[in-house]
């Protein structure tokens, strides 16, 4: 393994110690963690937006693209909030780009999270399939009119009498949802740190000497999250 390899699996052991450290007091480690990490981000998220600027902006511009210049200029315009005199400059670009991220977020949130699921909903088979399919299928089929029927407030009659089982199954069905949605989002943190023992695990600990830094670190750990007044050295003044 070379030396650059060697260096990343170092720095990113000590760092995913120090970053899991404030699940047991906060510490200069993790806030010195913490801050690196916020700092590359932003220094890679810079890069990558002048990069882009680049190479889907600049590129055609210069090969004849004119309507890019109409692009540039909305840009330019946004740094007029730091004026205090043309701020109202700035409110007409953020005014076009939170237009257009609206619509086409609820274009793709209409198409996804609404006509697909009442296509996926639609297209659910009872007959020609087997018998396990054919009872999920229609599980699914009255949880989903149930939960409909359920938020449909404007008959109040709707929900009593006999007809009050029908809001009883949608509230027992959705309970089931969000219970394994709330199951699924601790599963895949649960993973990510799996991920990360693993790393440490198989990558770092078999390195030359990181057994032996494993200790240290984790005393100086220990130490860091000694209250300041509380700690023997140094003294505070």
């Amino acid at each position: 393994m070379d030396l650059g390899s060697v260096i990343q699996i170092w720095l990113a052991a000590l760092f995913t110690v120090w970053i899991y450290s404030i699940a047991f007091r906060d510490n200069v480690f993790f806030k010195f963690a913490e801050h690196t990490f916020v700092g590359a981000a932003a220094g890679h998220n810079i890069v990558y937006a002048v990069d882009n600027i680049r190479r889907y902006g600049w590129t055609p511009f210069t090969q004849g693209a004119t309507l890019y210049l109409v692009v540039f200029l909305l840009g330019l315009i946004l740094y007029t909030r730091y004026h205090s005199k043309y701020f109202w400059l700035s409110r007409f670009p953020l005014a076009i780009m939170v237009g257009i991220g609206i619509g086409l977020s609820m274009r793709a949130t209409v198409t996804a999270e609404f006509i697909a699921q009442i296509i996926s909903t639609a297209s659910l088979q009872l007959v020609g399939v087997d018998a396990w399919t054919a009872f999920s299928n229609l599980i699914f089929i009255i949880i989903v009119v149930s939960v409909v029927y359920f938020f449909v407030f404007t008959f109040p009659g709707l929900h009593g009498g006999g007809r009050a089982v029908i809001p009883k199954i949608a509230r027992y069905g959705m309970m089931a949802a969000f219970g394994y949605a709330f199951a699924n989002t601790v599963l895949s943190r649960f993973q990510m740190i799996f991920g990360r023992l693993d790393f440490l695990m198989s990558s770092w600990l078999p390195l030359p000497g990181a057994m032996m830094v494993l200790p240290i670190v984790l005393i100086l750990l220990i130490y860091a999250m000694i209250p300041a007044e509380k700690r023997p050295w140094p003294k505070s003044s």
